[in-house]
């Protein structure tokens, strides 16, 4: 996974650099979110592992499926994975994109772990606490879990923050040990 991450990269801010200046983003990101379907599928996944398959074979792959859906600088772009032997990170590839999208549109996705339903009055809440923190447009998804005992985990990126029981207790005895 790492690795796809970090082959992703490269392609990903190259292609969020030509949609931004053209002003195409939103044409990118549908097309990536397409191509990375077409990555993901298990048929797909074994024709790219096959060193057998030629890159024109996989590029074909991608354009009978894309149709006219495929633009001729999404062409270039699988060209260009393709001839480096990259088409498998094509899934990653849009994913990265979609976190530089959401950066440069000031969005953030962020996850909300919790013991109990929160109600409508703390996700209000929360919510505006983590937009001021942030300085961005959070978009919270909320999950519970029972094993947390009270209060709250929140994951926004690489940031994080505990405040369940069961950390807290978990620390205690860890204090309480040595």
């Amino acid at each position: 996974m790492a690795e796809l991450m970090k082959i992703a990269r490269p392609y990903a801010e190259a292609v969020f650099a030509l949609g931004k200046e053209e002003q195409s983003l939103a044409a990118w990101s549908e097309q990536l979110a397409n191509l990375g379907v077409i990555t993901s599928d298990a048929a797909m996944q074994g024709m790219l592992a096959d060193p057998a398959r030629s890159s024109a074979e996989m590029i074909s792959v991608y354009e009978a499926v894309m149709g006219d859906n495929l633009t001729s600088q999404g062409k270039q772009l699988l060209t260009v994975m393709a001839e480096n032997k990259r088409l498998a990170a094509l899934a990653e590839v849009a994913e990265q994109f979609e976190a530089l999208k959401a950066a440069d549109e000031k969005r953030i996705r962020a996850t909300v772990i919790s013991a109990f339903d929160v109600t409508e009055e703390q996700k209000n809440k929360l919510s505006a606490a983590l937009n001021a923190k942030f300085d961005a447009d959070v978009e919270i998804s909320y999950e519970v879990d029972a094993s947390l005992i009270g209060g709250i985990k929140i994951k926004v990126g690489d940031w994080a923050l505990d405040g369940s029981a069961l950390s807290q207790l978990n620390k205690l005895g860890a204090a309480i040990a040595q």
